[in-house]
């Protein structure tokens, strides 16, 4: 979301008295380059602290306030020059921990300033994480210091610290000593008093932190709160562009998609780039196509996500078009990456692997820590292979199954092709990308090795441990997954899941019949399993299980009383806030709720419950078939044939099967064994990246 960010511009330095004595010509130099610096007449401020270096040529802060009036004189370009100036004025930031070193204070935010707009975010915090240990005596400073601080946490998704920066801002600088209208030392007398009140009232700082509380909500998705913090934003502000989209962003994590719709058409849209430069059209599309994403309008979503890739393109070459030097508000402009992750995930969602493939790959080389991105490629790899099972259901693959018939009356024999769905291995090597089933498993083992030691595996280590028992800890951040937020614990698992599923689909389809067993096994040992999960868990482990000849084994997995719930969606594991913000629905929201589908982002077959016994009895009975126990093989094949369409195999399985004259072809049903996998590719679509802050809801 688009905020108001003023602060975050190189701060000049006001002339503070130091060794050798200031005289009174001096201060009049100084204060007059700082109302200069104030009224935007950098030629002029620059002439006036040349003067000045002049008398003082080893006061170190006249130099940098030189340097910085000559950057901004320069319109912000000249940021390489600006930065080796800083640098030659900085000390070791482990160093800065004394009231002695409180001069280079201003040289360490203005660093942490231009590392920010760079987008080198952690080493802008880990200056500023210097400054604030030293923050009391930094007066007017330490405000913007820990707006940037909040800034900089929200920006590497660490929303609970930026809450608690907050709230140290409010109770020291609004209600603790240091008084609302505290100014900065040594201002002029005539014309800045009133300005400076002005700016460092509590009515001027309150809606700057009322936004940054409502960007932390949101982030924490923390509804309830975040709805009475709205209403208060609302009582005090007028609906600025940032208020609208911090409004239409609310209104999105809470399912009202339409209502969020309606708050973005209602911004003018004034202005194509906010103060800080980011492009309001960008984000406008963007946010269209993530609410079209869960309207299930996948192809008008990926239209708006190809008009704001357009606007960003359009927006650098904007910026670029004065020369090769670039304002220092403009160089971090660009969300291309952010725009391809979302451009990926919708168009695999538009039945396009290929083009989603080339998107997601492009971003998979800024994100690479992002185990999400592992598999969403995996899974444009596997929908690229086999997108699904209709083909084998038309004429032209039933008439494969069977080749021709030699002999007659009882001496008859078929011969059988070699079924449907079989492997073709890829010519090119498994490391290059491309979209295949090689690497996609090389995918899925990068997604699995990023993820935290499976809990499962921990247990068995530690088998008395305690730590399970009494109250249940608040889910910690675990791990980072840019350009989204962070994954908790449930996160994980969830994920953890899907990536399993995909692997043992992987191996099977790759003839790697023992690691595809060892999947499926892990898969149906975890505890956050979705119905559909379990289900073709079983199919998984069945059929590995009769590749490798173990039929017997099998045939308990294939049990149609094992399937008792086929939904896609996860086990709810919802903390107390959560339950709470569900509480306070009121009967709008709770109508909304059950207006806007809850079910599966992508179509998978079988349906119904119905449907899903009927494949697993008819997969029962080609195991009893391979086993040669035909009249049970014969009842499951009747049963299933009441409720689902016959696959291509199944034309074979009545021929096999013993008939009235005890005839029966013991050789026949060897194509059966691709019938479990073929019907159930792994499908386990996400929504696509999701911003807070700014440029995407």
């Amino acid at each position: 979301m688009a905020d108001s960010r003023s602060e975050d511009t190189p701060e000049v330095v006001e002339s503070l008295p130091s060794l050798p004595t200031v005289t009174e010509h001096q201060r009049e130099l100084g204060c007059q380059a700082l109302r200069e610096f104030e009224n935007q007449q950098f030629g002029q401020c620059v002439s006036t602290l040349h003067k000045l270096l002049k008398e003082r040529s080893s006061d170190v802060k006249v130099s940098q306030n030189k340097a910085v009036a000559e950057f901004y004189h320069s319109g912000l370009k000249n940021v390489e020059e600006f930065r080796k100036k800083l640098n030659c004025f900085s000390i070791n930031p482990d160093a800065f921990d004394s009231l002695e070193d409180m001069d280079h204070a201003f040289v360490y935010y203005n660093q942490a300033v231009l590392l920010y707009h760079l987008r080198q975010y952690r080493a802008s915090l880990s200056l500023l994480d210097k400054l604030f240990q030293c923050i009391e005596p930094l007066e007017l400073l330490a405000r913007k210091v820990l707006l940037l601080l909040v800034e900089l946490y929200l920006c590497t998704f660490q929303p609970e610290k930026a809450m608690g920066m907050l709230s140290y801002m409010e109770k020291t600088y609004f209600n603790g000593k240091h008084g609302a209208g505290q100014g900065t030392p040594e201002k002029p007398e005539k014309g800045k008093d009133h300005k400076d009140s002005s700016e460092n009232s509590v009515e001027a700082w309150r809606p700057r932190i009322s936004v940054y509380k409502i960007r932390c909500l949101i982030m924490l998705k923390s509804m309830k709160m975040c709805k009475r913090e709205l209403k208060s934003l609302l009582n005090t502000q007028t609906m600025s562009t940032s208020v609208i989209y911090l409004k239409s962003n609310f209104e999105y994590l809470r399912g009202n998609l339409r209502k969020a719709i309606r708050m973005l058409g209602s911004d003018p849209q004034a202005q194509v780039f906010t103060n800080t430069g980011e492009s309001l059209p960008m984000m406008y599309f963007n946010n269209l196509g993530c609410i079209h994403f869960h309207l299930r309008k996948h192809h008008l979503g990926a239209f708006y996500l190809r008009r704001a890739v357009q606007e960003n393109e359009n927006a650098l070459k904007d910026a670029a078009a004065g020369g090769q030097n670039r304002p220092l508000h403009t160089r971090g402009m660009s969300r291309h990456y952010e725009l391809l992750y979302n451009m990926g995930i919708q168009l695999l969602h538009c039945g396009r692997p290929q083009a989603a493939f080339d998107c997601l790959i492009e971003a998979v080389q800024v994100y690479q820590v992002n185990p999400r991105l592992w598999l969403r490629l995996a899974e444009c790899c596997i929908q690229a292979n086999r997108e699904n099972n209709d083909e084998d259901r038309s004429l032209e693959k039933r008439l494969e199954v069977i080749q021709g018939s030699v002999g007659s009356g009882v001496h008859r024999k078929l011969i059988l092709g070699c079924g449907v769905g079989k492997f073709k291995p890829s010519s090119t090597t498994p490391s290059m990308p491309s979209a295949t089933l090689e690497f996609a498993s090389l995918c899925l083992r990068n997604a699995m090795l990023l993820l935290p030691e499976d809990p499962l595996l921990a247990d068995k280590a530690t088998p008395s441990s305690d730590d399970h028992e009494g109250r249940p800890t608040p889910e910690p951040v675990l791990m980072s997954a840019p350009p989204g937020n962070p994954m908790k614990a449930t996160e994980i698992a969830h994920l953890r899941c899907s990536i399993l599923a995909a692997s043992a689909y992987t191996c099977l389809c790759l003839n790697d019949h023992l690691m595809a067993l060892h999947h499926a096994e892990n898969l149906l040992k975890q505890p956050h399993l979705s119905g559909a999960q379990r289900y073709i868990g079983h199919l998984y482990v069945a059929e590995a299980q009769v590749q490798l000849d173990k039929i017997p084994d099998s045939i308990g997995h294939l049990n149609p009383d094992l399937v008792t719930d086929i939904g896609t969606c996860p086990p709810e594991h919802k903390s107390e806030q959560e339950k709470t913000d569900k509480n306070d629905k009121g009967e709008k929201d709770l109508l909304a709720d059950s207006t806007e589908a809850k079910s599966s982002l992508y179509p998978w077959f079988p349906k119904d419950l119905s449907r899903a016994k009927a494949v697993m009895q008819y997969n029962l009975a080609a195991a009893h078939a391979m086993r040669g126990e035909y009249d049970k093989a014969m009842t499951h094949l009747t049963e299933s044939s009441r409720n689902i369409g016959a696959p291509p195999s199944a034309d074979v399985l009545p021929e096999t099967v013993p008939g009235p004259d005890g005839g029966a072809e013991e050789d026949g049903p060897a194509c059966h064994q691709g019938t479990l996998r073929s019907r159930h590719p792994q499908q386990n679509l996400d929504h696509p990246y999701s911003r807070s802050c700014h440029s995407t809801i």
